[in-house]
């Protein structure tokens, strides 16, 4: 326990230090600049909130505050920034005037320090390697959700896709023109045309089929969804856990292992195996597993279901069911797969189903009726299976390290937020501004990535792409943005005299409050990831007279 708490709090300063080494980096470069072209600079501070430590040296006030999110530059000659920084305690008009191309100097500085910033990292990336995850890099399709639209459009687990959307595709993940889910995401038709091709008998033929994408409802203070025809990439099970007692420890699994086979059939995904039981549920198997770069092959006893999860006034919870409750048979036939028995139950709807149950070494027979909960068209009886096979798998999967030069990392950077913003503006897009993330969704992907044992190198590559996006949007022409001082700069420069101080006051300070308000909008949407949204659950309409129940 004491371990694992230091290793959180390791963990979160790591993040903290990566983060504000972004930002302080930013400033620096405005500071630098600002030193160089002789402005007058009056504050210069790392981190913000309360200082606890402040000291005067040579006219600048260096500052460390009590809030580790960044820093800042007050350069008052600029465009007033009191709203952010806090009112100068120098009156502007007693300074000198600077000219227009030391503004557009001081502020194109930041965003050039961000961008030499993406340039090392970079670099060091190139030469230590980014590790790359089997589920992005392939193009193979692991796992067609049963009656999606990829699965009625004729698609199958083990297809390589070759086009989307008409556009050639070469990764499952990102947001590049060449991902699969990218070009899913940003097609605008009723249908997506989709080039596979498909290996049979050791013959590979190309096929093109045509999708029909849905966008899953959400609660409307939730993100929306984007389109997506529900398929999943292929990926190699890694075990990185196996709980004692369980059928995978039964079977001799190992963590570290991989899953490649059942049966002889490979396995393209971890759910195509509770797949291939519910089809099967009375064959005898076998799984090949990788271990140390050999091949082996183990018997595999699945086990009975187990329920995870009843929901309230559900058929289950009326029928005295519970959770750890394992499933021996339904109306007589032995359960041996969760979705075998959740596909019966949905055949059965109104209709008294004789459920045994073991619950540690007590064994009873249930009677427990589906009903349609409401809202919904499907019977059920309001359970959640526990269907995982004693099986915690490695949540990055098998991987490989890779070498991207710098050049690629910066323009895979670029385009990531060029696309993001050209969705964006697109009305038959799905991508919305909500769909923007800011710095709490920033530091839980850090957090996520120094989790891993590979951290930094992933959150070193992920900082390319951030700092590229960092000097990019800091260039737009918006008031209280870099690209906005430089703007002005440019139209005090055509007028011959500066704008006037009141014009841009009313014009930094609405636009401060315009961004402020976006980021608070951004920051409700992350926080609602962060803690994640709790998976909905049938309703059922509450009912007083409980199933009985016989002890055996």
């Amino acid at each position: 326990m004491v371990l694992q708490v230091v290793r959180v709090i390791f963990i979160l300063l790591e993040v903290l230090v990566l983060f504000n080494l972004l930002i302080v980096v930013h400033e620096v470069g405005h500071f630098l600049a600002a030193r160089w072209r002789g402005l007058y600079i009056e504050k210069f501070g790392i981190w913000f909130g309360k200082p606890i430590w402040k000291k005067t040296i040579n006219g600048v006030q260096y500052s460390l505050g009590t809030l580790p999110f960044g820093g800042f530059v007050a350069l008052p000659q600029l465009a007033p920034m009191d709203i952010i920084e806090g009112k100068a305690d120098m009156d502007r008009a007693q300074l000198p005037k600077i000219s227009a191309l030391d503004k557009i100097i001081v502020a194109f500085a930041g965003p050039l320090f961000s961008f030499l910033l993406a340039i090392v990292f970079a670099v060091i990336i190139w030469a230590v390697g980014r590790p790359v995850s089997e589920s992005e890099a392939t193009t193979t399709i692991g796992y067609v959700v049963p009656d999606s639209p990829a699965a009625q459009a004729g698609l199958r687990a083990g297809d390589r896709i070759l086009a989307v959307d008409g556009k050639p595709v070469t990764r499952f993940g990102g947001m590049g023109e060449d991902s699969i889910t990218w070009r899913i995401v940003r097609s605008e038709g009723e249908t997506i045309p989709i080039v596979i091709e498909r290996t049979s008998d050791g013959h590979a033929e190309i096929k093109r089929v045509e999708a029909r994408p849905i966008v899953p409802e959400t609660k409307p203070w939730t993100r929306k969804a984007f389109r997506q025809i529900e398929i999943l990439p292929a990926e190699t099970p890694m075990i990185a856990k196996v709980e004692p007692g369980s059928p995978a420890a039964n079977a001799g699994l190992q963590p570290g292992d991989l899953i490649t086979e059942i049966n002889g059939e490979h396995l393209y995904h971890v759910l195509g195996l509770a797949d291939y039981i519910r089809a099967r549920p009375d064959a005898p198997l076998r799984l090949t597993i990788e271990r140390h770069g050999k091949n082996l092959s183990v018997p595999f006893e699945p086990g009975h279901p187990t329920i995870d999860v009843v929901v309230e006034n559900s058929p289950a919870a009326r029928a005295g069911l519970r959770k750890g409750d394992i499933v021996l048979a339904v109306d007589g036939r032995d359960a041996k797969s969760a979705l075998a028995v959740s596909d019966y139950i949905k055949q059965h709807g109104g209709q008294p189903l004789k459920m045994s149950i073991l619950h540690g070494k007590e064994q009873r027979e249930v009677s427990v009726t589906p009903e349609v909960p409401q809202d919904e068209k499907v019977p059920r009886i309001g359970i959640q299976w526990a269907e995982d096979f004693g099986i915690v798998l490695d949540e990055y999967g098998r991987m490989t390290v890779k070498h991207p030069p710098p050049f690629e990392q910066i323009r895979a950077g670029m385009l990531s937020i060029v696309n993001t913003l050209g969705a964006v503006a697109s009305p038959k897009s799905d991508v919305k501004l909500q769909h923007m993330s800011g710095p709490v969704m920033m530091l839980r992907v850090y957090y996520v990535m120094f989790e891993n044992k590979e951290g930094w190198r992933m959150a070193l590559w992920f900082s390319v792409v951030l700092n590229v996006n960092l000097a990019l949007l800091n260039l737009l022409p918006i008031p209280v943005l870099d690209g906005g001082h430089i703007l002005l700069a440019v139209v005090e420069a055509v007028r011959r005299r500066p704008v006037n101080m009141r014009v841009l006051e009313v014009v930094q300070t609405a636009c401060a409050v315009l961004i402020i308000g976006f980021m608070v909008y951004i920051a409700f949407f992350d926080v609602q990831d962060l803690f994640g949204t709790r998976r909905d659950r049938p309703k059922f309409l509450p009912k007083a007279a409980p199933a009985k129940t016989t002890q055996q």
